[in-house]
């Protein structure tokens, strides 16, 4: 098991399986949105990032557990509106939600998953790799108040 992953199971309280699947996840999208040449760094530096790919979305949750946030997740793509389904935010929600992360613990996810990269490997690349996938700035906060986790807050208490 990968430091990163222990770490991050350990931070939000989540099992490992679920905590590969999620970053799987997110790497898969980074994968898809990134340059080339960054996304290659970034398999240099942590080679392990193509397994956890292989593991997106694969932790299933329980049908009860899932069905609201999926739910709810769809009420958010619907509320980040088309660039960000086109940034493929759509396809790493979907992914994320099949992992049986609660929606507390998905706010929280990526920017911590990011601050453990920055302790792994070299922070710069973290950021470029940030600045060409424009979708993770809406799951971090950076471009939309509250990222994730006050869209997804507002739209849970709207309910």
């Amino acid at each position: 098991m990968n430091a990163i992953i222990e770490q991050l199971a350990s931070q939000l309280d989540i099992q490992p399986q679920q905590a590969e699947s999620a970053a799987g996840s997110i790497f898969k999208l980074i994968q898809e949105q990134a340059a080339s040449g960054d996304f290659q760094q970034l398999l240099s530096a942590l080679p392990q990032v193509g397994d956890w790919i292989a593991k997106a979305g694969n932790v299933e949750a329980a049908p009860s557990a899932s069905g609201g946030l999926l739910g709810s997740l769809g009420g958010l793509l619907g509320n980040l509106g088309g660039e960000a389904v086109q940034g493929g935010i759509a396809g790493a929600l979907g992914e994320l939600a099949r992992t049986g992360l609660n929606a507390d613990t998905l706010t929280k996810f990526v920017p911590t998953l990011l601050d453990l990269l920055r302790n792994h490997i070299d922070p710069a690349l973290v950021e470029k790799l940030l600045q060409s996938v424009p979708a993770l700035a809406q799951l971090t906060g950076a471009k939309s108040p509250g990222g994730l986790g006050g869209l997804l807050g507002g739209f849970l208490n709207g309910n």
